[in-house]
């Protein structure tokens, strides 16, 4: 990559300052992300923001249909992926996705690079709220793998798991952004049902543990006094790693 140094003491950055890598599996979780990480930066000037440079690659095998179906398996893949970008100087990655996060051991054991654990990130993030009772809205296939509720029990909090029907409504959600940019009358109409049957079971925080429902963020905030989206609270912890004067960072 192009090495571009500081030029005076107005044109000048952090020699520290770190590079995010991205690797997107999933095109509009990716730009989410992306608007969420430099949302969280206060800059007047286009180089007081970190470089970033992302490869969002659709054609990454599914996670869902590897952990579903026995198709290929994404991992190398992505592996590949952190480490071609640490080779055009990226010192730091993520990958916006949590259901890829299943397969986490896989493709961080040898990167050549730190990568970001959303997982890890968000379970830290409702930790730092006070929830004790805490659901998990995630797709089917996190939700089968317990790839947040592991990590919550490790601290013990108390775990409140969705019905069967429950999880349909928390994955039509997910299709429906997925597939039209946002969740329909009737759906948000259920989740609202389910929200406020988790506030009636005594859940007191809700991790929205897939990229695809930052939307219900505001809705769970009615119910709930601890909320962590996932790439918020990874957009966070990335930016706590990256080297940048704490003043630049918003909190």
């Amino acid at each position: 990559m192009a090495k571009i140094y500081p030029v005076d003491n107005v044109v000048t950055w952090p020699e520290t300052e770190g590079v995010l890598g991205v690797v997107g599996v999933a095109p509009w979780a990716t730009l989410d992300f992306l608007q969420i990480f430099y949302g969280l930066i206060q800059a007047d000037k286009d180089w007081n923001f970190p470089r970033v440079i992302c490869d969002i690659n659709t054609k990454i095998p599914s996670r869902g249909r590897h952990l579903e179906l026995g198709e290929r398996d994404p991992s190398p893949f992505i592996l590949e992926s952190i480490n071609d970008l640490a080779a055009q100087g990226a010192t730091i990655a993520v990958v916006p996705c949590n259901t890829a996060h299943i397969l986490y051991s896989r493709w961080t054991t040898d990167a050549v690079i730190p990568v970001v654990s959303i997982i890890d990130a968000t379970v830290n993030e409702i930790r730092k709220n006070g929830a004790t009772k805490v659901a998990v809205l995630s797709s089917e296939a996190s939700a089968k793998y317990n790839v947040y509720n592991d990590k919550l029990s490790e601290y013990g909090f108390e775990l409140e798991h969705l019905t069967a029907q429950q999880q349909n409504v928390v994955s039509q959600a997910i299709t429906e952004m997925k597939v039209k940019g946002m969740i329909q009358p009737e759906t948000l109409v259920n989740t609202n049902i389910l929200l406020s049957d988790l506030k009636n079971a005594a859940v007191d925080g809700v991790i929205l543990g897939c990229t695809e429902l930052k939307s219900l963020s505001a809705p769970c905030s009615k119910y709930f006094a601890t909320v962590a989206e996932s790439n918020l609270a990874m957009a966070k912890q990335v930016l706590s790693l990256m080297g940048l004067p704490s003043y630049a960072i918003r909190t």
